[in-house]
């Protein structure tokens, strides 16, 4: 197989992350790539926020842990505390997936694929991080947003943690059963 293809196979999700800040540059590349994603009709349905704030990003950790604790839902408790009270990861950049209110978020997803394929190539880990975007439509959803500069008319489709991986780890498994060839 091709490069590519080798890559697309070793791709797994990375849920701790060193200190090391992104450059410039690997930022730039992961904008390109959520930009230049596949959508319908070019649509373009989207928006994406780069957050590198650590105290923003450690303040909704903080605000999703309490939650979590409170929620007494045992299964996000024992997954949270599996993953020692971490959602994002120690990441240096988490990335906000927005899409227009009421639009599809199929485009939404192919743009984060599109980064996380980028990040694997630069040699950095991501992982999508669905739970941490409760908040953005949870009661306080609109103070969420302003405070992560989403802008009016976009909600926020999920997140995605990147930075220099600080762990390694396997590839899901490929199961079979999911596919059906006619």
């Amino acid at each position: 197989m091709n490069a590519f293809i080798d890559m697309i196979r070793s791709r797994a999700s990375i849920r701790a992350f060193t200190d090391e800040p992104l450059t410039e540059e690997m930022i730039q590349v992961l904008i390109d790539a959520a930009l230049g994603a596949p959508n319908g009709g070019n649509a373009q349905p989207w928006h994406f926020v780069f957050c590198t704030d650590k105290e923003k990003l450690q303040h909704l950790e903080d605000v999703q842990v309490a939650a979590i604790k409170a929620s007494g839902n045992e299964r996000m408790i024992a997954l949270q505390e599996a993953r020692n009270w971490k959602i994002l990861f120690n990441a240096p950049l988490v990335v906000w997936i927005c899409t227009r209110n009421g639009a599809n978020g199929v485009d939404a997803g192919i743009a984060g694929e599109s980064m996380t394929l980028a990040a694997q190539s630069m040699g950095l880990g991501s992982c999508f991080i669905g739970g941490a975007s409760a908040v953005f439509r949870g009661e306080e959803a609109d103070e969420w947003k302003k405070y992560f500069c989403i802008p009016e008319g976009y909600e926020v489709h999920c997140g995605l943690s990147v930075g220099h991986p600080n762990m390694t780890n396997a590839p899901h498994p490929l199961d079979y059963s999911k596919i059906t060839r006619i």
